[in-house]
């Protein structure tokens, strides 16, 4: 080991670099014999005379300061050979107490910073998201999630306007959650389908576990329920009943299943599943209820479909989609 690195370390003026080398050195098996004796054999043979710009009485403050930190000492030897004698033993004694600081020494970790990441999906789009912890997450057209970039770090939590479905990687020391609209779902290893438009927050579970905590109530949820809460209506708290897997999730692989369901939001579906805008011909009853499934059909076949049995025909051009009702 050199000694101007040693110097360097002792009296606090080495970078991190140079403190690493040196505390790799300190804890091999005879580094603290190596090092006593390196001291003894320098100051020993050392020449007053010889030329030497090492500042001694900054040295011995330093060493001082180190050992003894609370007490003042006043120097009473003048500068010169004796200093250097009087430093030599300092060094001696304080030998010992540098290589436990040394083997001591960790490196300071990095702070990490943090960021919001967002993803949306526009109208007629969809989306699938691979998380760190390889949790998946399918996103529906109109819809946006965000999460940190420390994701995975401490905690799991994303926050979702729109409609997904997720697919949790298990982690019972960090459970994901998902936070929307007054409610927060957490869950272990599962799958579940969360729907938040319009003050409407709906959870579906399909496989595992989850716990919905809304404003007023918390419950856990089997596989096949579905915990639903509406702020526009005068019912408060979470309401579970069952549910059909293919109405809830189809359309992550493209299917569209109607049960009862109004035309009118059926329409509205069609908008933001294709991208199109819809005008819609005043005559036409929109609030008839249609029963049917659709099978990767394009907008122009899933219309013709509905125009069939609810009597209306259409044009579409470009976004624009006109509904009219049938004259016949």
């Amino acid at each position: 080991m050199e000694k101007e690195l040693l110097i360097k370390f002792l009296n606090g003026t080495a970078n991190s670099a140079e403190r690493r080398q040196v505390t790799e050195w300190l804890e091999q098996d005879d580094a603290k014999e190596n090092f006593d004796r390196f001291l003894r054999e320098h100051w020993k043979n050392a020449d007053s005379n010889s030329p030497d710009n090492t500042d001694y009485p900054l040295l011995l403050k330093k060493i001082h300061s180190k050992i003894f930190p609370k007490s003042k000492i006043r120097p009473i030897w003048p500068w010169g050979k004796y200093c250097k004698i009087a430093v030599s033993l300092l060094l001696l004694l304080a030998s010992a107490f540098f290589i436990k600081q040394a083997v001591d020494y960790k490196e300071p970790e990095p702070v990490l910073s943090e960021r919001i990441i967002e993803k949306s999906t526009g109208e007629g789009e969809k989306l699938q998201l691979t998380l760190p912890d390889d949790s998946k997450i399918t996103l529906n057209a109109n819809t946006t999630v965000s999460f940190s970039s420390l994701y995975g770090v401490k905690d799991r939590i994303v926050r979702l306007s729109g409609e997904a479905f997720f697919e949790i990687a298990k982690d019972s020391l960090r459970p994901f959650r998902v936070e929307t609209d007054g409610i927060v779902t957490t869950a272990l290893g599962t799958a579940f389908n969360v729907f938040a438009r319009s003050g409407q927050v709906s959870v579906a579970l399909t496989e595992g576990r989850v716990a919905v905590d809304g404003p007023q109530s918390k419950m856990e949820l089997e596989p096949g329920q579905l915990a639903r809460m509406d702020k526009s209506t005068a019912i408060s708290g979470v309401m579970v009943k069952k549910f059909d897997v293919e109405k809830i999730t189809g359309w992550k692989e493209g299917r569209l299943v109607f049960d009862k369901k109004p035309l009118k939001l059926i329409l509205e579906d069609l908008e933001r599943w294709y991208g199109v805008e819809m005008k819609i011909d005043p005559g036409l009853n929109v609030n008839r209820r249609v029963i049917g499934t659709f099978r990767n059909k394009n907008l122009s076949d899933v219309l013709t479909g509905l125009g069939f049995s609810m009597g209306f025909e259409f044009n579409i051009n470009h976004k624009e989609v006109t509904i009219k009702k049938n004259r016949l």
